[in-house]
């Protein structure tokens, strides 16, 4: 028996396509919401083994938890952290998420689990929306709603500004999904289903119940709102594109080789997510005091009434005169210190601590799994003759 491997036994390695903001292809493509949901699964390399039974477990799975953490472990930290931010009569901060902790308890007990949830399916209609309107509006112009590495400045700045006009448009949408997140179940009617809808429009056209003269107009809102998202966009895929040439240069000098060469799909998947999630925080952390400001702009005049959140026993309501985004970020400074930018964000640490918490545990429960349904490898030495 001779101790070399036949050269047409010999494993050939391809090279594996870039892995480049977010996706792996060729292409370079950014997420497609500036609030990157989680419910998002990015693709498996083609040089993975499709007859692989692991591959088609690992993508149902790992969609299963992405909607885990999107609709069940985060939504409640969205709602805990909007209505620290819209109270500015809050002594309580809450920078910390240990100090939450109590708060959300005492919620419960008086409300059940239900006052967590509310203004959940606005959101999910409000990213539906999003998806179709900028699908219609890269159909109707010729601006493309992905680009990629080879793609011009003029492709780039088009896409930007179909991502400027798409938040834009949502504006009021957004006022209203904002209203039923926060609004206390205890004092007020809970909506429906497409109330999201129907509040954006009547907001838009100065329609149904009428409302305090605090009410800032949509079109003082277009611009804040376009700018921030098309920013927070931005920046999350930067993050996402350089973590990514990091892991894979990580990779290729740990392994010598392509790295998907070696990666099960399962790692891979999860990997990709945890990139996603981390950008994703990162420039929540960095624009944290923009969304706070915006947050108080659409809520003033709405006549809406939240949960105290200093006890969680009470509720209370919300007046503002904010004139406007640099009236509001100076009066918050002067009232409430710089701090105040920040209220609630111990919410968005729960929040992201939490997802990594699952992502962690789904990494150990699918390497498991991998290990017991993927058949060993035979060593090289079995080929030779």
């Amino acid at each position: 028996m001779s101790s070399k491997v036949p050269v047409d036994l010999l494993p050939i390695r391809e090279e594996g396509p870039s892995y480049i903001g977010g996706k792996f292809s060729d292409d370079f493509t950014i997420p497609t919401e500036y609030n990157l949901p989680v419910s998002s699964i990015e693709k498996i390399p083609d040089n993975f083994d499709s007859a692989d039974p692991t591959q088609k477990f690992a993508g149902i799975g790992l969609e299963i938890a992405s909607t885990i953490i999107g609709s069940i472990i985060s939504h409640p930290c969205i709602v805990i952290r909007r209505q620290c931010q819209v109270n500015r009569k809050a002594t309580k901060y809450h920078l910390s998420p240990f100090t939450l902790i109590p708060v959300l308890m005492r919620l419960h007990s008086r409300q059940g689990c239900t006052c967590l949830w509310k203004g959940c399916s606005g959101i999910f209609i409000l990213r539906g929306c999003s998806t179709v309107l900028e699908t219609f509006l890269a159909e109707a112009t010729p601006f493309p709603k992905e680009v990629s590495s080879n793609s011009s400045l003029k492709q780039l700045s088009q896409h930007l500004l179909l991502k400027f006009i798409a938040f834009g448009v949502l504006t009021p949408f957004n006022c209203a999904s904002l209203v039923e997140t926060v609004q206390s179940d205890i004092a007020s009617e809970k909506p429906g289903v497409l109330d999201c809808l129907k509040e954006g429009v009547c907001r838009l056209l100065k329609l149904g119940t009428p409302r305090s003269t605090r009410l800032l107009p949509i079109w003082k809102l277009v611009g804040p709102t376009a700018l921030f998202g098309v920013s927070t966009y931005i920046l999350s895929s930067l993050i996402q594109s350089v973590l990514h040439w990091f892991h894979e240069m990580k990779l290729q000098n740990n392994l010598g080789k392509s790295p998907y060469d070696s990666q099960s799909s399962a790692v891979t998947y999860i990997d990709n997510l945890s990139i996603l999630h981390f950008s994703s925080f990162i420039a929540s952390v960095v624009l944290y005091p923009a969304e706070t400001i915006l947050h108080r702009l659409y809520l003033q005049g709405t006549r809406t009434i939240i949960d105290n959140l200093d006890f969680g026993t009470s509720v209370l309501p919300v007046i503002s005169t904010y004139e406007g985004v640099v009236d509001c970020f100076h009066t918050i400074v002067t009232e409430e210190g710089a701090s105040g930018l920040y209220k609630g964000f111990g919410g968005l640490i729960l929040e992201y601590a939490a997802q990594a918490l699952i992502l962690k545990v789904a990494q150990i429960v699918f390497h498991e799994i991998e290990s017991i349904v993927r058949p060993a490898k035979k060593p090289l030495s079995e080929h030779s003759t």
